[in-house]
């Protein structure tokens, strides 16, 4: 076996060379063994006519689109991730030239425990720590859209949680705040921790009465509770549209909590 073959075949992954127009021409032993037949000669889509096992099929179909996108800049190596069941792959891709012929080559490996690593950290990364709902930084990348409902809030006169009860205990009421307001909302509405005691909600396709309304009744029933130990807090909401970011919409939330908690205030 010539040295080339023997990198071909000891590759820890797939190998496999495709004319532009996509029939196999070389394949390595890892390759061969994906499929059930002989795929020399054969496309994307004579091989997908012949696979029954729909999540093959998936796989394949990604791949015909990470194809076409290597024919749509042959002078570019480029790098995808496809997956198949709780599998991914990293893929380059290249257009290479053989005797005047122009070919594709497709180099792909297993990287299922390094994305499996990277979820966990992007997951730690946007979850706060103390209360473990979802950060500033989730908050941040998130998309939103004309639906959303933006509520900035933040608890009144949280320092003498603190200074009556000491720090850990100011900790303690935080997660149990937090954990409370997050039992409220349903499944697509997020409660984000963005500073000591303010949390953002954002919450889908709820009009702004409905919302003030809700966070009312959430208010006082936290007040009527002795467990909270007096806890209490202000908010102030914007709908978001498309015409504002997500920093606009949260200005103008702090505005009008700003607002809210004066009168409050002048109220007690």
């Amino acid at each position: 076996m010539s040295l080339i073959n023997q990198v071909l075949q000891s590759f820890p992954g797939l190998v496999a060379v495709k004319k532009i127009t996509g029939e196999h021409v070389v394949v390595n032993e890892s390759y061969k063994d994906f499929f059930p037949f002989d795929v020399h000669g054969l496309t994307l889509d004579n091989i997908i006519d012949k696979i029954e096992d729909k999540d093959v099929i998936d796989l394949l179909l990604q791949c015909k689109t990470n194809d076409a996108a290597v024919l749509g800049e042959p002078g570019k190596v480029t790098t995808s991730i496809e997956t198949f069941l709780d599998t991914s792959f990293e893929s380059v891709r290249y257009i290479m030239t053989d005797g005047g012929d122009e070919f594709m080559a497709l180099l792909s490996w297993d990287i299922t425990e390094k994305v499996k690593i990277t979820d966990k950290l992007n997951a730690r990364l946007q979850h706060d720590d103390l209360t473990c709902i979802a950060n500033k930084t989730a908050l941040m990348q998130r998309t939103f859209n004309n639906n959303n409902t933006v509520v900035y809030l933040d608890l009144d006169n949280f320092k003498r949680i603190n200074d009556t009860f000491g720090h850990l205990k100011g900790d303690e009421m935080l997660k149990k705040f937090a954990l409370y307001i997050n039992n409220q909302l349903r499944d697509k509405d997020t409660i984000y921790r963005v500073g000591g005691d303010e949390f953002v909600v954002v919450f889908e396709d709820v009009g702004k009465v409905k919302v003030d309304e809700r966070l009312t009744q959430i208010r006082n029933n936290i007040e009527q509770d002795e467990a909270f130990l007096g806890i209490s807090f202000s908010f102030g909401l914007h709908a978001m549209s498309q015409d504002i970011t997500l920093s606009g919409a949260l200005e103008s939330a702090d505005k009008q909590l700003y607002a809210s908690k004066q009168l409050r205030r002048s109220q007690r």
